[in-house]
């Protein structure tokens, strides 16, 4: 299987932290560290950024830059 994502790339995406009056969006940069394939939507990465984990499905992942050291993969 061929993923848009590899682990090891550097994408950023957007998260949105809700409170009671309102949703802030924040930007966050991050590493693809696990790929998780869904038969019926999206396939999700897990990001680590931050020093948090999250999963992200494959629309809401921006590239920045792809993994070259095939160690990474």
């Amino acid at each position: 299987m061929n993923w848009q994502y590899n682990r090891g790339d550097l994408v950023s995406f957007t998260r949105t932290r809700q409170t009671e009056d309102y949703n802030h969006k924040i930007k966050l940069t991050g590493i693809v560290v696990e790929q998780s394939y869904r038969m019926t939507k999206d396939n999700v990465f897990k990001i680590k950024a931050e020093d948090e984990y999250y999963w992200i499905p494959r629309p809401r992942i921006t590239l920045l830059s792809k993994a070259v050291n095939p160690a990474c993969k």
